[in-house]
């Protein structure tokens, strides 16, 4: 049966969100035809694997004696156990599911080194997700794909910050550029206020994003994913219930809501949906991303792209979690054709350049 690793926790503000969105990943992979293998990354940035990482109630009070510390070797598609600085091979995995929202998940980190093991990903690329961590790079990415946005500026210092915001006018937001699930987000709403507001956006991120902030917005989300054969499924629209002048922490995970389908207007919802799968092709995304939107004058404008969404965002696009045992069949087997197809590609060249260099051609390099 094929080993299917389902990575989360990791380094990151987002960790014990990235468990639930794991933990939910294991447990609804198609047991008739997966085994599920959990690599949970703890704190320190250290993978583990274990049963007990099927239950979510392990990590209220973990016993890591009942865990296995792992490792990966390049160029081996192989598991490897670490035990007493010795390693031992466990076996071969079939495909890696990325569940590790921000800093060293969400980043491009783990693509890569899933890269360098030969494993089918069933996520984003390197590219795709090391731009759209970053909400100042995801601007220039839209920007080059013709999407609109909401247009900001990054600053890299606190006093730079505050000259941003003297020419951009009151009320601002300041977003710490790579923090996910609006950690660290502050607001505005005078020049008096500025300095410590952005302060605090520092402490998440040494690059944090100004934008004007826009009164009683409507944000609508949209995701989109890749199955077999490469087709693209784009969800239906939601709307997220905020509590406060922007959507919390709280309210995407603790006593939020969402309205789904979203009650707007149908021309709108085809828009948004047909920006998320420009976003997704031009990308080159690949697995789950949603697309966070703002509503200005009836119009759809890009907010942030995430890609790995809390749950993978399964519940807008299976009603239970039998489809959504479908729907990781259907990525896992986009990903398989995918990893089949560069397979095939020429990976090197017998280009004779070192053959014709000597001691004398090497000193004229």
């Amino acid at each position: 049966m094929k080993k299917i690793a389902v990575f989360f926790g990791g380094k990151s503000l987002e960790h014990d969100v990235s468990v639930i969105t794991g933990v939910l990943t294991l447990n609804s992979l198609n047991k008739e035809k997966y085994d599920p293998v959990p690599v949970f990354v703890d704190k320190d940035g250290v993978f583990y694997t274990g049963d007990s990482l099927f239950d979510v109630s392990f990590f209220k009070n973990k016993d890591m004696a009942k865990l296995s510390r792992v490792v990966f070797l390049q160029g081996d598609d192989r598991l490897y156990k670490l035990k007493k600085d010795k390693i031992k091979p466990l076996f071969p995995l079939a495909a890696a599911i990325n569940c590790m929202h921000g800093e060293n998940g969400e980043d491009g980190t783990l693509a890569g080194l899933i890269k360098t093991l030969s494993v089918p990903f069933v996520s984003p690329s390197l590219f795709c997700s090391s731009a759209m961590i970053d909400k100042g790079f995801t601007k220039t990415v839209l920007k080059g794909l013709g999407v609109p946005y909401i247009k900001g500026a990054v600053a890299e210092t606190v006093a730079d910050g505050v000259r941003i915001a003297e020419k951009m006018g009151f009320p601002l937001i300041f977003k710490p550029c790579t923090a996910g699930s609006s950690i660290g987000i502050e607001k505005a709403e005078k020049a008096d206020e500025t300095e410590s507001a952005i302060g605090r956006a520092f402490a998440y991120c040494g690059r944090v994003l100004i934008e004007p902030f826009i009164e009683n917005a409507l944000e609508i989300n949209c995701a989109a994913f890749r199955g077999k054969d490469g087709e693209i499924f784009v969800s239906e629209c939601e709307k997220p219930i905020s509590s406060g002048d922007f959507l919390s922490f709280a309210d995407k995970y603790v006593s939020g809501g969402r309205e789904f389908p979203a009650k707007i207007d149908g021309k709108l919802s085809d828009e948004i949906k047909r920006l998320t799968e420009r976003i997704y092709l031009g990308t080159d995304a690949f697995g789950v991303i949603r697309v966070d939107y703002i509503i200005k004058n009836g119009k759809p404008f890009v907010n942030e792209v995430n890609t790995v969404p809390g749950s993978l965002s399964y519940y807008l696009f299976c009603k239970d979690a039998a489809e959504f045992s479908e729907m990781l069949t259907e990525m896992i087997t986009g990903a398989e054709q995918k990893f089949s197809k560069e397979s095939t590609e020429i990976k090197s060249f017998d280009s004779g350049v070192l053959d014709s260099f000597g001691s004398k051609g090497a000193k004229r390099l």
